[in-house]
């Protein structure tokens, strides 16, 4: 076993307790790399630092709204808590953005004031530290993801991606910075404001859309999928909301006016196996049973 497969065996695997460690992990980077940050003049790692404090805060909102998402439903939230998580998705994306204004800040500050960042061996050895450690985090929290489904482990996947975006392009202005190339790290912080930027408008983008109650299922698939079931006539009015993990759904079929009760909650149980069987992040299905409008009209003809 290589040593990177028995380092991501050793790390956790439940959303909550992966997330407590990335909190702990980018606690300790954030402090170190503004320290040197401040020791070299290095507004590139002062702005990864600051990142990385940012990170902290933002995987304490992950912690809550992993909590908060999980809690049953009771009285006043029938359908569950399961919205704190785009909420808390969205909130992260909000600091990311404020993340990137800050460096952009920084970055124009130190080309206006012409400083000089003074790479030494020592800021490289916290940088590659750094690399490394989010490395092993970013893996840790996508195979959480692919066990579990849990969109704030999801998101803060994404925003370590972006942390080793930026790390990466720290080294790089350190290294130009250090071979004479001084205008290369407030140039490293606009590149890293740019990567945040991105990761930020995904993050608002996925909580928008499942806060607006998006339909996260194509309703012609539906419409082929449930047409297959025995007894069905037509299948029309189909809504869907949720998150990628968590779906909820409702559809109305017609199915013959002269079908008995009983027979109509049957294929009501069948259209709900076959949607669940093909879409298994659906938690939810309301089939409502009508009778066909043309054998209803038809009765009605004396």
């Amino acid at each position: 076993m290589s040593a990177s497969r028995l380092a991501l065996r050793l790390l956790p695997s439940t959303p909550m307790k992966i997330l407590l460690l990335a909190f702990g992990v980018n606690m300790s980077l954030a402090l170190l790399k503004i320290i040197w940050g401040h020791r070299i003049h290095s507004v590139g790692m002062l702005a990864d630092g600051y990142h990385a404090l940012l990170d902290s805060a933002s995987d304490l909102i992950c912690l809550f709204g992993s909590f908060a998402a999980k809690r049953p439903p009771d009285i006043e939230h029938p359908y569950g808590h399961f919205k704190y998580e785009p909420l808390t998705q969205a909130a992260v994306g909000l600091l990311l953005f404020f993340t990137g204004y800050e460096i952009l800040y920084h970055s124009y500050e130190e080309f206006v004031r012409h400083l000089h960042p003074h790479a030494t061996l020592s800021a490289g050895l916290v940088m590659g530290i750094s690399i490394l450690l989010q490395t092993l985090l970013y893996l840790g929290e996508k195979r959480v993801l692919k066990i579990t489904g849990d969109g704030i482990v999801g998101a803060d996947a994404v925003h370590i991606k972006s942390d080793l975006l930026a790390s990466g392009s720290v080294i790089v202005g350190l290294f130009l910075s250090y071979h004479g190339l001084s205008v290369a790290d407030p140039l490293v912080g606009v590149l890293i404001a740019g990567f945040i930027g991105q990761a930020a408008y995904h993050l608002l983008r996925e909580g928008a859309m499942v806060l607006s109650d998006t339909s996260p299922l194509p309703p012609e698939e539906i419409i082929r999928l449930v047409r297959k079931v025995p007894g069905v006539v037509a299948c029309h009015t189909i809504r869907a909301r949720g998150s990628k993990n968590r779906i909820t759904m409702d559809l109305t079929v017609d199915v013959p006016g002269e079908m008995t009760v009983r027979v109509s909650h049957e294929i009501a149980d069948r259209i709900e196996h076959e949607i669940q069987s093909l879409y298994p992040a659906v938690v939810d299905v309301v089939v409502h049973i009508e009778p066909d409008k043309e054998d209803l009209h038809a009765s009605r003809i004396p």
